[in-house]
């Protein structure tokens, strides 16, 4: 499995006890991971976003599953950019 190309600044918002980690993705493959570093009994929940794949006129979504602090992409579709959104402890 390859990895998902990060691009950008990831983006940290407080709320009260809770961390909001905001993601972006310039390329997103089917099966494609991210290692995220954060420590994985901190994360409380975690969802994301894609755009359409180049051409494409149908949109299957994604799935995304995590093991430990990784994440993967699962999708129907070619590459793709989006956001993937994760809540975790402040501490984290």
């Amino acid at each position: 499995m390859a990895n998902a190309t990060q691009s950008g600044t990831i983006f940290r918002e407080s709320f009260g006890s809770l961390k909001l980690h905001i993601i972006p993705f310039s390329n997103i493959e089917n099966t494609n991971t991210y290692a995220s570093g954060l420590t994985s009994t901190a994360i409380v929940g975690y969802w994301g976003n894609i755009t359409n794949g180049a051409g494409s006129t149908t949109m299957n979504g994604v799935d995304i599953t995590k093991t430990g602090a990784t994440f993967q992409f699962n999708m129907g579709e070619e590459a793709r950019t989006g956001t993937l959104y994760v809540l975790t402890g402040k501490s984290a």
